[in-house]
């Protein structure tokens, strides 16, 4: 069982084998498809299992193999172990802890605790696992430096920490977003001064993340807002202890943690990000604390309530997002109060995905440098003018109001939806019935009495062609009618799945998602 759950999920040699695996299972159906005919499957029951498994095995192996291309994309789950303990949780749940918040106290660490031994990927991101002295956490710690970085080079460096989702990881998003070569193109163009980012896990257990120090869990808002900003400050001793030099970001369910961090922790951060995330807690142990509770952890409520001291919020999310981040967005821009400010960034489409969140680093960076108060915290050359006049900035769309309009033929859309049961049906139809008999028939006294004439006559100009072709022909006719058939209900396993999900909404983020994942 372990070595199964060890299967990794991300790796290109996964891909191709479960590929190969469904060619395979392809090209073996159809020609056992002739053999599940009656003259040579008298058993109606045996013809039933038969076909239903020819059908079935190469289309689970497909749609598989297509969920490991978008998995690859962002790194969603890295094992088949992490996979089987996310449908574990997902349907059986997860002990309920109802014991509010922990009451843990964080101390600074003597140095020799927060050493951390940094070792290099190919890609030249920085990769560590670590434990924080105050929270008990265990986790991977991912840091990309901007290229030429030197502890020794006379720079103060700011810090960017970025907060995955569920599931997810911290690789995933600073590879899978590009993160290195953005970075590196908005301070060779003065938007943001020189930082560095640092992404920690947030999978602490088998349960979905929280964000707070919840009773019986995990010390998980300890570790993001303390331990790791202690580690990183003493590994990395040329960036800055100025909040204003220091933003939190987060995606989706990291995003909410990341403006939740942010408004509990104000001596830490200046500035806060989130991209497609959503105002109330949805997930983890923090939805078990009761209604009172999410109520007063409710982002818009917090801003509300909280005394302002200058923290700046870019709230980014796509007018379609399922989540509800668009509305998110202005809720927390209604709720701000002076000096606290809020800049909505919210494009009408872009659902809940990786192209999105990746198109709009840029336009973070950008906001996050068009405030001088970054470049001072780090005595660095000014950036407010310069990323106030770059694209990136121009592109950030500030709105007011929310209009989600349904797009039909979109990949969440209904017409789109019932175009594919129709193809699958039609299909299915084709292949489980009128396939199977695509077979070279032997005009002998056995089998030509029944079947033979028929189809003699049927056929005409068939019949007359060398056997090995028309042994080839009815095989390449079955071969189609299986593969539409597999293919088509392994479209519409993806599709039912992300309209349920409310990922993608447009046909375009789905390939570049794909064509991301072959890589």
């Amino acid at each position: 069982m372990s070595i199964i759950g060890n299967i990794p999920l991300t790796s290109l040699t996964t891909l191709v084998v479960v590929g190969v695996l469904a060619l395979v299972a392809l090209l073996g159906g159809a020609a056992l498809l002739a053999r599940s005919e009656p003259s040579r499957c008298p058993g109606r029951a045996r013809r039933w299992l038969g076909r239903t498994a020819i059908l079935l095995v190469p289309t689970i192996l497909l749609a598989s193999a297509g969920g490991l291309v978008f998995n690859r994309s962002l790194v969603l789950v890295k094992t088949a172990g992490d996979l089987g303990n996310l449908i574990m949780s997902t349907v059986v749940g997860s002990t309920t802890q109802t014991g509010g918040e922990a009451d843990v106290e964080a101390q600074s660490a003597p140095a020799s605790e927060l050493d951390a031994t940094f070792t290099t990927a190919d890609d030249g991101m920085l990769e560590t696992t670590w434990t924080g002295p105050s929270s008990g956490i265990t986790q991977p710690v991912d840091v990309i430096t901007p290229t030429g970085y030197s502890s020794t080079d006379g720079k103060t460096y700011c810090v960017i920490e970025l907060l995955h989702g569920y599931p997810g990881g911290p690789d995933g998003i600073l590879q899978g977003l590009g993160i290195q070569a953005e970075l590196d193109k908005a301070i060779a163009a003065g938007i943001i001064p020189p930082a560095i980012v640092v992404a920690p896990g947030l999978n602490v257990d088998e349960e979905a993340h929280d964000c707070a120090d919840i009773e019986g869990r995990p010390a998980v808002y300890t570790w993001v807002s303390h331990d790791v900003p202690e580690m990183i400050r003493h590994n990395f001793p040329n960036t800055t202890s100025n909040r204003d030099g220091w933003m939190i970001g987060g995606f989706s369910a990291g995003a909410y943690c990341a403006i939740w961090t942010a408004l509990r922790t104000p001596q830490t951060y200046g500035a806060a990000a989130s991209l497609s995330g959503y105002d109330t807690q949805i997930e983890g142990q923090m939805t078990n604390q009761g209604d009172q509770y999410l109520a007063d952890n409710t982002l818009s409520t917090m801003l509300a309530n909280r005394t302002p001291d200058g923290l700046r919020i870019y709230a980014m999310a796509a007018g379609d997002d399922a989540v509800g981040g668009a509305y998110t967005a202005l809720k927390m821009a209604s709720a701000v109060k002076d000096p606290d400010s809020v800049t909505t960034d919210v494009p009408p489409t872009g659902g809940h995905t990786g192209p999105l969140w990746s198109e709009h680093i840029p336009n973070m960076l950008a906001w996050w440098g068009s405030s001088d108060r970054v470049a001072r915290a780090v005595d660095a050359t000014p950036t407010a003018a310069t990323a106030q006049s770059s694209e990136a900035y121009g592109s950030v769309v500030p709105v007011t109001t929310v209009t989600h309009e349904l797009r039909p033929t979109a990949p969440n859309g209904y017409v789109t939806l019932g175009i594919l049961i129709v193809g699958v049906l039609i299909s299915l139809i084709l292949a489980w019935h009128v396939a199977p008999r695509w077979q070279l028939q032997r005009h002998n006294e056995e089998r030509g009495k029944h079947h033979g004439r028929h189809r003699a006559q049927r056929s005409g100009r068939l019949n007359s062609l060398p056997r090995p072709a028309l042994n080839a022909l009815a095989y390449l006719g079955r071969l189609t009618a299986l593969g539409a058939a597999v293919g088509s209900a392994a479209v519409l396993i993806g599709i039912a799945s992300n309209m349920v999900g409310g990922f993608y909404t447009s046909w375009s983020s789905i390939a570049e998602s794909f064509m991301a994942g072959l890589r």
